[in-house]
């Protein structure tokens, strides 16, 4: 009896000991499960949802716009005003490198701030040339297979294999750019002078400013480029005269997170009115309606005005797109209700996952091509073509982001300390 009393007395703390962990276990978890969306809440709601819509929307458009004589092309932005989705792209890069580098510069300092940025270089690089790769080793299967040898002369690829040693030097050292392969380049050699950018306009933006609108001008006064190809071409995009809308942007990622300038309601009125009258104006010159050459004349050189002037990157493709990012900046909130919603969706993701996206639009462009070169352009292949493409799109971006959030759930639920720590006691 006494032997059964004592067992007992030893058995009856051990299991209100499990019965309290059991209990302890159970409430951290709901804890953690409380704690969790409402962290993720907060993520969240700093994040600029328009930056991700913005960049999403116009990969879509760079996809559509790379494929020749694709009649969709005729309904974006290009046809309605002095810029395009480039320009777009190269704003929202400078406003993300700012958000994504900026504070790490502050935190970490200047040179494991460049350590970061030139990891996330060399990604993209490879990147470029395992792209250019493909993209030419599916034009020459392709000519190849259907007997049409003129595939490779689409994007300008027959250098690679008239004389492949001297094209595959020259596309690693960035010189041999053939058609739409010419953005992460571009992107490359701005990237390259992030971190000192970003240094300046912390210290100064005034400066950071001033050197780069200096830079512009001397580069369209004396038209420097750097050389592309072996015919004596030059970079599409002249990175010393883009480089300005990459400043302008990281710029604005620094003013967004610093304190708010005070604007009377007359003069942010009077600055909507600006915006809407520019626009309204690109819109008239533009005159989709009645063919690209209208008002060509209007804008010739020296003045070089006219948005064809894209290499050198035109002053009205800049006020344009500027004044585009400013009413959308003022209309539209950072986290508005419809930028949530599954419509939105699809390009939210393809804007947080561009490399990669952008990439498969480049390719999925060239095979539409192809389509398009066989079909002889039949409305049913024509819209074929755009339908899946986007949908193929929207699919890897979104395949994509629901990676990125099944990682960032399991890293979240992992490192959560006071669950951790039950896990171990059990």
């Amino acid at each position: 009896m006494s032997d059964a009393g004592t067992i007992a007395r030893e058995t009856t703390p051990s299991r209100t000991r499990q019965t309290r962990t059991l209990e302890d276990t159970n409430k951290l978890e709901a804890l953690d499960s409380s704690i969790a969306p409402s962290v993720a809440r907060v993520v969240k709601s700093e994040r600029d949802y328009r930056l991700d819509f913005c960049r999403g929307l116009a990969l879509i458009v760079i996809f559509i716009d790379h494929v020749p004589g694709n009649p969709l092309s005729n309904w974006t932005l290009r046809k309605f005003a002095f810029c395009d989705a480039a320009e777009v792209f190269v704003l929202i890069s400078g406003i993300s490198s700012y958000l994504a580098y900026g504070g790490k510069l502050e935190r970490e300092g200047f040179l494991r701030c460049s350590g970061i940025i030139g990891r996330r270089w060399i990604k993209i690089y490879y990147s470029h040339l395992l792209l250019l790769f493909t993209v030419a080793l599916a034009l020459l299967v392709a000519g190849w297979s259907l007997g049409r040898a003129e595939y490779l002369d689409f994007l300008r690829m027959r250098w690679l294999f008239d004389a492949p040693r001297d094209a595959i030097l020259a596309a690693v050292t960035l010189r041999f750019l053939p058609n739409n392969l010419d953005i992460l380049p571009l992107y490359l050699i701005l990237l390259a002078l992030a971190p000192g950018v970003i240094w300046m306009v912390k210290r100064d933006m005034r400066v950071a400013l001033g050197a780069s609108l200096a830079i512009y001008l001397m580069t369209r006064w004396t038209g420097f480029n750097l050389p592309a190809g072996n015919q004596g071409e030059v970079w599409y995009f002249n990175p010393f005269a883009w480089q300005l809308l990459y400043v302008i942007g990281i710029t604005i990622g620094h003013l967004s997170k610093t304190k708010p300038i005070k604007v009377t309601a007359n003069a942010r009125t009077m600055t909507v009115a600006a915006a809407l009258a520019f626009i309204s104006f690109a819109f008239v010159m533009a005159a989709p309606w009645r063919g690209a050459a209208v008002g060509l004349g209007l804008f010739n050189p020296p003045i070089y005005l006219w948005p064809a002037d894209k290499t050198m990157l035109a002053p009205m493709r800049v006020i344009n797109v500027l004044a585009l990012l400013y009413l959308v900046a003022y209309f539209v909130a950072p986290q508005a209700g419809w930028l949530r919603s599954r419509i939105a969706a699809p390009f939210l993701a393809c804007g947080r996952h561009s490399l990669p996206v952008y990439g498969a639009g480049v390719l999925l462009s060239s095979l539409s091509y192809i389509a398009l070169a066989l079909s002889g352009h039949t409305a049913a292949v024509d819209t074929a073509v755009n339908v899946l493409g986007v949908l193929a799109t929207f699919l890897i971006g979104s395949v994509l982001e629901a990676r990125r959030e099944a990682r960032q759930t399991a890293a979240r639920i992992d490192s959560h300390p006071p669950l951790a720590l039950v896990r171990r006691e059990v």
